[in-house]
């Protein structure tokens, strides 16, 4: 079974803050160190669960924070601006059987979650289909429409809350318990490893014997997002059949749920231009 793995950095192990998460930090080294641990983590257990293909996609900021060298050498490492972000890579008819998210967080707005955000400081809350919805949703009604079902969220407690509604059949690995939005109580690293690793394994296990499902809504597939000023949001409906909603949202719907991620992540990412 080819296994996909996204991996974000907020919700990692050791992870209370956001500074270190940024390059100029000069917690930043530390960060990645963390980073690779859980990745590696992830690969190890995918390829006990009987994985044949590992794809590894680096998810957070400008995308380039893994280290090739550093890695386990039976994955292969995705890395770079990707236009399809935190889904490069799994596309139409790549045949991965599962998805996996590691070092993943919760939605923009929830008040006990670890650097909570849905892809960029500006929004502040995110919904999919009128529920609250962070990145992980967002990004598995691109991949449930590729056939691929999401095996694995790891992250803080608050994540595996959120997760728990939107996949009920996924493994929901907690590495750390969210205090706020920029405190986090974290198990040791080679605990949060050792969690991480064992999930993979259960959930590639799992997905090999047909107990994952791809995320698949009722449609429209409607992606709301509120925004810190009207400006962003005036931004974010430059993309075509967006619509404002109240004063500082905007509205994506599309029945093609590839289409409504689309939406959404041009919307972001143009409200990401102006402060």
């Amino acid at each position: 079974m080819k296994v996909y793995i996204s991996v974000d950095m907020e919700g990692i192990a050791g992870i209370s803050h956001h500074k270190p998460t940024g390059r100029q930090d000069r917690g930043y080294p530390a960060a990645v160190l963390l980073m690779t641990g859980e990745a590696n983590a992830a690969i190890a257990g995918a390829f006990d669960g009987g994985a044949t293909e590992v794809l590894v996609n680096d998810s957070h900021g400008s995308m380039f924070n893994l280290s090739q060298t550093e890695l386990d050498p039976r994955a292969t490492l995705l890395q770079g601006q990707k236009v399809w972000s935190m889904v490069a890579g799994a596309g139409p008819d790549r045949g991965f059987g599962v998805a996996l998210f590691v070092g993943y967080h919760a939605r923009a707005g929830n008040p006990l979650g670890t650097i909570a955000h849905t892809y960029s400081s500006r929004p502040v809350r995110s919904t999919l289909n009128g529920r609250p919805a962070g990145e992980a949703a967002i990004n598995a009604i691109a991949l449930g429409a590729w056939g691929v079902p999401v095996g694995l969220v790891a992250g803080d407690d608050v994540l595996a809350a959120e997760m728990a509604d939107w996949f009920p059949w996924a493994e929901r690995v907690v590495v750390k318990e969210g205090v706020g939005r920029e405190a986090a109580a974290s198990v040791h690293p080679t605990v949060a490893r050792e969690r991480v690793r064992a999930g993979a394994e259960r959930a590639v296990r799992r997905a090999i014997g047909g107990e994952m499902r791809p995320l698949v809504l009722d449609p429209p597939y409607i992606v709301e997002v509120t925004y810190q000023n009207a400006l962003q949001a005036d931004y974010a409906c430059v993309v075509p059949g967006a619509e404002r909603v109240g004063e500082t949202g905007a509205r994506f719907a599309s029945v093609d749920p590839v289409m409504a991620y689309r939406g959404f992540l041009a919307g972001v990412r143009l409200a990401g231009l102006v402060g």
